[in-house]
């Protein structure tokens, strides 16, 4: 790395030191720059605890949150990465897999000494995704100055396997003034080749999930009562998600006709879901996933909707089926006051 004087028309070089000659230390310098600027790892985190020790003694460095509400596990090295950082931060991973969302809250709650719901407000205005993926999936981001070879194969090993797994080198230099400057650099995957990997990883977890994934238009034929069981247990369950499902069936039930998504998401924002209407289009793309996973055939017996077929496209149009109305205006019904739907 140079330095350029501009009057002169020369380059001064810097001189790379380590962190340790520089008396830098991993959990009182670097862990603290990394904390307090998480973007030198190369992308919009959100830290929500540090030195956070595990049951089993083993300390965490930091644990953030991405855009996409993925907990990302930040292994810090001082120099050399050593052979192992890898199974660390899985091993740190495995543990974190199992937070509820609660948990998260109170873990960012705790670390800016907040409360509970102003940690949840500050991370449900982070997320550009609803509130229902948080802690979905978990990734590992690994630095440090060096990587040893063992360490970088294992990753990119990993990597094909469907782990989101990163590794950022810091390398420190120095001026001849003193003056010290660190620069961050991904080393995996490299930026220059980043998507056509993603997209070949993408193509290989396709190929290995195969029929295991979650995405189903299969519509339930079930029975009036067992209908009704699966309806109820779907309107009352603990989530975020639940109001505005509720939200969005009253809307179907306004008027006996299709409403089409545009339309819907304009009613949703109207109705308070949403600090914005790009953040209330993301609540609806969450209702939209509910209405397609495997598991809740129950919601598409009763609700209609045109989509193409295929997981992850636009859905469009939607419209309570007229027979099942009554059905579901009686269920609405038996909600605690203030969800009551009234029929136009």
């Amino acid at each position: 790395m140079y330095h350029v004087d501009i009057e002169a028309k020369e380059l001064i070089p810097l001189q790379e030191q380590s962190f340790t000659y520089l008396r830098l230390r991993e959990r009182f310098d670097i862990q603290e720059w990394v904390a307090k600027t998480p973007a030198i790892l190369g992308e919009d985190l959100l830290v929500i605890a540090k030195e956070l020790f595990l049951p089993s003694g083993i300390r965490l460095d930091l644990l953030a949150i991405d855009r996409h509400a993925n907990l990302v596990i930040i292994e810090l090295k001082r120099e050399s990465s050593g052979r192992d950082v890898e199974w660390q931060a899985i091993k740190y991973a495995s543990y974190c897999s199992s937070f509820l969302a609660e948990d998260i809250f109170a873990l960012l709650a705790d670390y800016r000494s907040e409360d509970l719901d102003d940690a949840q407000e500050q991370i449900e205005a982070f997320l550009l995704t609803d509130l229902e993926e948080l802690n979905q999936k978990q990734r590992l981001i690994l630095v440090a100055q060096q990587f040893h070879s063992d360490v970088a194969s294992a990753v990119l090993w990993l990597r094909e396997y469907g782990l989101d797994i990163k590794c950022v080198r810091l390398q420190a230099y120095t001026d001849t003034g003193g003056r010290l400057f660190v620069n961050p650099e991904i080393i995996i995957p490299l930026p220059e080749a980043k998507d056509y990997i993603e997209r070949k990883e993408a193509k290989q977890k396709e190929v290995k999930r195969g029929i295991r994934g979650t995405f189903s238009m299969e519509v339930g034929e079930f029975d009036q009562d067992e209908l009704a069981s699966k309806w109820l247990h779907t309107l009352n369950r603990q989530s975020a998600l639940t109001p505005r499902f509720i939200e969005f069936v009253r809307i179907l039930l306004s008027e006996r006709r299709a409403f089409d998504r545009e339309e819907i998401k304009g009613k949703l924002y109207a109705a308070g879901i949403g600090s914005d209407i790009g953040q209330t289009g993301r609540y609806l793309s969450g209702i939209s996933q509910l209405l397609t996973k495997k598991g809740r055939s129950h919601l598409r017996q009763v609700i209609t909707f045109e989509s193409d077929g295929a997981e992850g496209d636009q859905k469009n149009h939607y419209r309570v089926l007229d027979e099942y109305r009554p059905f579901v205006q009686t269920l609405l019904a038996q909600l605690p006051p203030g969800e009551v739907v009234e029929e136009l």
